[in-house]
Formats: C-alpha cells, sequence, structure tokens
C-alpha cells in the first residue's frame, strides 16, 4: 500500500493563483491589527533573545511572540477577506496550548477552524480546508494567552490556495505513524459474536466488533477491537483473575526504535510480555516490595521521590535504534538531551546506568563533541553552557562509579580530559574561576565569577583529578588539583560574604539577567554533585552549611502568594497559599527587576537539589519541609502527582529525586573498586532502604546500640562484586572491632575508624548473588 497524491481530474479546472494573506516580511504588520505586547510592532526576523533557534519560516520574516520570553500577551488579528479558495495554507510553530497559543478563523464572528504549534520552534505547513465558508467574509486571529513554557505562537506564509500543503506521500510501511496495536488475553476467549451481544447489552456501543478472520476491511467502515474473557460464575467471597495486555508497535520514528530490534510487531511484543509475565512481573513487585514496602522510610517521601522516575517512560524520553537514549527537557519541549537541565537527573544513572552511559558515550563523547577544543555541545550541537560542560565531567565519573569495571573509562579518558580543559581554557588564567561569559541553565549568560557554574568547575576538578590519578595521568590529576586549591581560595576570598555566596559582577556594564549580591538558591550546586559522587567539601564545609541555611531562611515561601504578589513570576508553577522555593532572593538590596531569569518561579528539579544538598548538611527537617512542598502542591487532588512540570511535561530536573534519596542513605558506590557504602542521615538506629549498584540491586538495613551496630546487605536482582565497604558510627566511637560473614561463612576483613567512619577491606572480593546476605557486626571498641 502507498499514500500518494490523488491523480489530477482531466476534467477538473485548474488550480486558480494562490492568494497570499500574509508573509510578514514588510517593516511593521501592515493592515492588520496589533493587541497587547505579545507581538511587538513588527514581525519578527527569526529566533529572539533567550529563544531556542527557530526554523522552517519562509523568506526572513514572521510571527513569533517569544519577544520578551513566554510572558507577555498579545493578539494579532487580519484585515476581513473573501473566503474564495478550498485552503487555507500556513507554517506554524511554537506552542501547543489549545485556545491560548493558537490561530483562529472567524467566520460569522465564531472560531470555525483553529490550530496550535507542536511545542516545537520549528514551524510546519499545515491546512485548513474551507470549503463549505466559500465565497463568505472572514478573518485570521493569532492568539497569545499563555504565560508558562511554550507560551507562543509562530506563523508564516499565510496563503488561500486551491490545494492543500503537502502532506506526506509514499509507502504506507514508512510512513512514521505507521504500526500496530494489539489488546490480548492470558488464556481462552469468548468469540466476537459473544463480546458484540456483552458490549451491546451495555448500551451505547454502536460500532460492530471485528470478525477473528476478519483482517481486511473497507477503510470508511469502523470496528472495534475487543476481546472478552470467558463468562464465569463467583460464589460470595470468590474471586477470579484476568491478564490482559496491550501492545504496541511504532518503529518508523525518524532515528528508529531500541523495540524494534526484538520484535517485529504488537502481537509479537503481547507475546513475549505473556510469555514472560510471571518474572517481568515478579522483578517488578520485587522492587516495589524492597523500595516501598520494606523500608523505614516514610511511605509519602518514598512516593514523591519515585514518582519522577515514570518520566523516563513518558514522550520526554527516547530510545533510539541505534541503542543511544535521548530527550526533550521535557515532552517535546527543548531537545538535545540538553547537559544543563540533564545536570540535575540522577534516577537513570543510579537505576539503569547502561543506558546512562549511551548519552555520555554517544552523544557528549560522540555526535555532540568537538574533537579540535573539547566542547561538549549542550543539546548535541555545537554551542557552549559554561555549567553542561562541567557536569558532564561530573557524569562521565558518576558513569564511571556505577560501572562495574574501568572500562568505560578508559575507553572515554581522552575526551574526558579534553572536556575539562576547555573548562580550564574558560577560566584562562589557573586561578580557579570562571569569569568570563557562562550561558547556564536559566537560559542566560551570568558574566562574572559565580557559584552557581564555579561549584561545578571546583567538582569537575576533583572529578577529574580523580579520575587522571585512576588512568595513572598524575601530571593532569596535580594540575587539576593546584587550580581546584587556588578556586576554592579565591572564591571565599571574593565571593562570600558571610551569609551565603555572591556574584561578582560589573551591573552597569550588565545590567540584565545576573544575580549580583542575590541570595541563588543553586549557589553550591556543585557541592551537592560532589557529596553525591564521593568528591569531599569543594568549599569549607561551615560555609556550605551557612549558604545553604540563608536559602533555607530567604528563598524558602510556606506561601509563595505575598512575594508572587509583588513579584509575579514569568511562570506559575506555584500558586498563591502553595509552599516553594524560589529561585533567588535579594536580602540585602532592592529585588533585581531583570535579574536571573525565572527568578521569581519555583522548580522542583531545584527544590530537590537543594534538600538533597541540605541533607549531606545534616539539614534534615529542612529538607523534608521542602520535599512535602512538592507533595503538597502535587497532591492528586491539584495536579497530577507523576507529573512535575517546568518547560513542558514530565520535565527531566525533577529526576533530581533521586540525589534526595542517595542522601538520606548517603550512600557511596565505586563499582571497579568494588566499593559500597552508608552513612544514614535519618533513624540510624534503625534503617533500611534499598540500593543499586552496577550490576544488581538489593536492601541495606542498619541497626544502632549504645555498644554495637549491625549492617545487612541483601541482593535482591543480579549481582555485586565487593572489596571494601565503609559505615558512619558515632563520632565518640575511636575504635571498634568488625566481623563480616556471607550467610553461614566467614569473610576475612580488616578494619579500622576515621572520622566517625568504620573503613572495611575484604581479605578477598566477594560477589553476592541474588538471595546472598553479607552481614556485619561492628562492636564498639576500647579507645
Amino acid at each position: 500500500h502507498t499514500i500518494a497524491d490523488a491523480p489530477p481530474d482531466p476534467d477538473a479546472p485548474q488550480p486558480r493563483e494562490v492568494i497570499v494573506l500574509a508573509d510578514f516580511e514588510g517593516p511593521d504588520y501592515g493592515d492588520w491589527k496589533v493587541e497587547g505586547e505579545a507581538f511587538g510592532r513588527a514581525p519578527a526576523k527569526g529566533t529572539l533573545e533567550q529563544q531556542n533557534p527557530v526554523s522552517g519560516f519562509a523568506g526572513q520574516g514572521l510571527v513569533n511572540t517569544f519577544l520578551g520570553g513566554d510572558g507577555p500577551h498579545g493578539m494579532l488579528v487580519s484585515p476581513e477577506f473573501e473566503v474564495d479558495r478550498k485552503f487555507i495554507n500556513f507554517l506554524v510553530g511554537g506552542g501547543n496550548h489549545v485556545n491560548q497559543t493558537c490561530m483562529n478563523l472567524i467566520v460569522g464572528g465564531k472560531v470555525v477552524r483553529t490550530v496550535t504549534g507542536k511545542a516545537n520552534e520549528k514551524l510546519e505547513w499545515a491546512f485548513w480546508n474551507v470549503q463549505e465558508f466559500q465565497g463568505k467574509k472572514a478573518l485570521i486571529q493569532i492568539v497569545d494567552r499563555a504565560s508558562g513554557g511554550w507560551g507562543h505562537i509562530n506563523v508564516d506564509q499565510i496563503e488561500l490556495a486551491d490545494r492543500p500543503a503537502k502532506a506526506a506521500v509514499g509507502p504506507v510501511d514508512k510512513q512514521e505513524d505507521y504500526g500496530s496495536m494489539t489488546l490480548a488475553l492470558a488464556g481462552e476467549a469468548m468469540d466476537s459474536r459473544q463480546v458484540g451481544q456483552v458490549l451491546a447489552a451495555g448500551g451505547a456501543w454502536a460500532e460492530r466488533v471485528a470478525a477473528e478472520a476478519e483482517t481486511a476491511y473497507p477503510s470508511v467502515e469502523r470496528r472495534s477491537a475487543a476481546i472478552g474473557a470467558p463468562m464465569v460464575k463467583l460464589a460470595p467471597g470468590e474471586k477470579k483473575t484476568f491478564t490482559f495486555v496491550l501492545s504496541w508497535f511504532f518503529p518508523n520514528h525518524e532515528h528508529g526504535r531500541e523495540y524494534a530490534n526484538r520484535f517485529d510487531s504488537a502481537p509479537a511484543v503481547a507475546h513475549y510480555v505473556l510469555d514472560n509475565h510471571e518474572r517481568l512481573a515478579g522483578d517488578t513487585r520485587k522492587w516495589c516490595t524492597t523500595f516501598y514496602e520494606d523500608s523505614t522510610l516514610p511511605r509519602w517521601l518514598l512516593f514523591r521521590l519515585h514518582s519522577t522516575v515514570c518520566n523516563l517512560a513518558t514522550g520526554t524520553c527516547q530510545w533510539w535504534g541505534n541503542g543511544r537514549f535521548w530527550a526533550w527537557e521535557g515532552v517535546g519541549c527543548c531537545e538535545g538531551t540538553c547537559t544543563h537541565v540533564w545536570n540535575y537527573e540522577h534516577a537513570m544513572a543510579r537505576l539503569f546506568p547502561e543506558l546512562e552511559r549511551t548519552v555520555r558515550e554517544m552523544q557528549d563523547f560522540g555526535e555532540g563533541f568537538d574533537e579540535n577544543s573539547g566542547l561538549v555541545g549542550f543539546r548535541g550541537n555545537r554551542a557552549y553552557a559554561a555549567d553542561g560542560q562541567c557536569g558532564t565531567v561530573l557524569k562521565a565519573y558518576r558513569e564511571h562509579l556505577m560501572s562495574a569495571d574501568s572500562e568505560f573509562l578508559k575507553r572515554n579518558w581522552p575526551r574526558i580530559r579534553k572536556t575539562l580543559e576547555f573548562s580550564i581554557g574558560r577560566d584562562g588564567n589557573d586561578n580557579g574561576l570562571i569569569e568570563d561569559s557562562q550561558h547556564n541553565t536559566f537560559d542566560i549568560n551570568f558574566e562574572g565569577p559565580n557559584t552557581f557554574v564555579g561549584a561545578l568547575y571546583l567538582a569537575a576538578l576533583r572529578a577529574g583529578e580523580e579520575m587522571a590519578k585512576e588512568m595513572g595521568d598524575e601530571g593532569f590529576a596535580q594540575r587539576c588539583r593546584k587550580i581546584f586549591e587556588s578556586g576554592r581560595k579565591l572564591t571565599m576570598e571574593r565571593l562570600w560574604n558571610g551569609e551565603y555566596f555572591i556574584q561578582e559582577v560589573d551591573l552597569t556594564k550588565y545590567p540584565k539577567y545576573q544575580y549580583g549580591d542575590g541570595c541563588l538558591s543553586d549557589q553550591v550546586f556543585g557541592q551537592g554533585w560532589a557529596h553525591l559522587v564521593g568528591l569531599g567539601y569543594v568549599y569549607p564545609a561551615e560555609a556550605v552549611k551557612t549558604a545553604l541555611g540563608s536559602v533555607w531562611k530567604y528563598n524558602w515561601a510556606p506561601d509563595v502568594g505575598p512575594h508572587n504578589a509583588t513579584y509575579a513570576p514569568e511562570r506559575w508553577f506555584a500558586r498563591p497559599g502553595e509552599p516553594g522555593l524560589l529561585t533567588c532572593t535579594w536580602p540585602k538590596s532592592e529585588h533585581m527587576a531583570e535579574g536571573v531569569r525565572y527568578r521569581d518561579e519555583v522548580w522542583t528539579g531545584i527544590e530537590y537539589q537543594v534538600a538533597g544538598g541540605m541533607i549531606w548538611e545534616g539539614m534534615v527537617d529542612e529538607a523534608m519541609v521542602i520535599c512535602d512542598g512538592v507533595q503538597q502542591r502535587y497532591s492528586p487532588a491539584r495536579l497530577n502527582p507523576y507529573n512535575e512540570i517546568e518547560c513542558g511535561d514530565h520535565y527531566a530536573r525533577a529526576l533530581a529525586s533521586w540525589g534526595v534519596y542517595q542522601a538520606l542513605a548517603g550512600y557511596e558506590y565505586h563499582g571497579p573498586r568494588g566499593h559500597l557504602g552508608f552513612a544514614p542521615k535519618v533513624t540510624p538506629r534503625n534503617f533500611k532502604a534499598a540500593f543499586t549498584g552496577a550490576e544488581g540491586w538489593g536492601t541495606f538495613a542498619q541497626t544502632r546500640t549504645q555498644e554495637q551496630q549491625r549492617e545487612s546487605l541483601e541482593v535482591r536482582w543480579g549481582r555485586l562484586r565487593l572489596a571494601s565497604l565503609a559505615f558512619a558510627v558515632p563520632r565518640e566511637w575511636k575504635a571498634a572491632e568488625t566481623a563480616v560473614q556471607v550467610g553461614d561463612r566467614k569473610v576475612d576483613a580488616s578494619s579500622r575508624v576515621e572520622n566517625g567512619r568504620v573503613q572495611i577491606k575484604l581479605a578477598e572480593p566477594v560477589v553476592l548473588g541474588q538471595g546472598d546476605v553479607l552481614e556485619v557486626v561492628i562492636e564498639r571498641g576500647q579507645s
């Protein structure tokens, strides 16, 4: 089968000349009426300030309402015209908000046709069939009433024509939407006649149920795909379970789909699920039991921190045919597995480490890498983002830690080193401060030294030092350490005001999109990263805790209403009456009306990142309040609890939630070295939580008395190789005796106590398989 343009009717009249209603190429909008601020006074000439690249428009001009960002509203209305062609063709892009970012056709005072963008800056051809309105007067409205993510509309080249804008042609099985779906039942099923009778008895079911042997029927006729289990009679208290599977197979994505490498149809998928249902469902339930049922952490908190993992199974993420993981920032919003947004994500890296490594190897050190300079394009392109560049080094180190061996590091070390050298080059003089223009996740450029980028840079230097040591590159390791020490010292001298870290910037030269002496919630983002990958402190511990205390004091709002009544956010992610952590405040000066972008907004990704950092510093109560604030805003009575929104649905930054979980356990892991450690930050006398490793997962449990501490590691899936262990003990314990065993077998090990930690080295590495339990008994010794 093939989709093709219909052959021309030899008796049909020739299509008339196209009438261009608007091409937006002039110096202004001509006789179109402009309302509000979103459209400005003239068509845009392409991409506007702080906007992702706009493409697909014709000529030089277009309607683009991103003027001043997504905040402004407005309307553009055409002069009245007569509909004297069969179609209206146009180019459209931008936001996908029905009735808010749209173009409407008005006939007789009513909206008779409407269209939105697809949450994409690329304009694409579309058309309206308007034959029913031939000879009538009409006008066109282009509307921008939205202020959140994708709160703008792009339009160009509006034409009256006798032929529609060209549709896709070619073989049916090559079309992007070609595929199949299957509804399957485990066991015997009713025949189609019986199913039809049951459905008809329920009323309001007009379509005929497709018969078993009916493999084809005219497309103009409708059929219902339905399947029914055999009728059963149930006695009081009796129950019966029927297992249905809904499967789909749509392989023709632009870059292919990984599942098409394993299956060739929706029925094949359904058969696989049914044939392996016991194992698939069993492992899923086992994880749920391990994570939720067996943990001592509060259920509400576990739900909140785990709920964001579903983002990986939404339209935000794609798994391509070549094995590469690729993602938007949010569903259909801002392409390219953006390095600075995905800087916040830890869930996939810890739950599906192999998948995370594909991003490093196939994008950051693959298509997005510039071999000459070491630049990592922050959208897999050739664009620079300072925070994303530094974060790439940290992510590479994390992926090494979550590997079973050192092969990932060996393969990628030359490019990891070049990536860090690029950032060192932006430093310019090896003093540990990046002082030039720094594009970043706030979709603006910070000018001058600051700790948002600076802490990530120092953490990246520490990661580079550790990786260089493992690779035997001592010279580079020493260089990283020297730059790190200088940057740490200069930061405290120049950017620490006694309460929090500030930005050193000439506001007369750069008056817009900076934060100066403001209190930025993300000011020690890099320190949180350093804790998560075991790199220690990038700034003095006292300063880090004080800075986070200031973020709590100045930026946490139990009710955002009063603040936002004075300083309205660009986008509303928390409403009056709801709690939230503001991006930035200015406790020591006037609020900057044009300061760091998104300054008055509330992002869950930042909230989780800050909460995780607070837990590492012992500020557990404050962190729990912040997490509970997210839980309140995303309660089922208000919003979808599985969809934390920023610029698009199921926003990737929210995957920072796993960093909170990791901090609560005080989790540390180095897969190639076989090292695993815990330092529970809550209820250390009785703590239990799930953990993950390079090749498996399980549960960790700890109990503590005055004189003894017991640890238990049970592998529930996969395998875990261990050569050393570490556990936090009370600081007054200056000595300890340890005993290690796996099942009934004693394991030889040595131990020492240092800074409130018991370090245990096994005489020989052990490999725990599914069901194996390693136990450690730590007896308080005499100091």
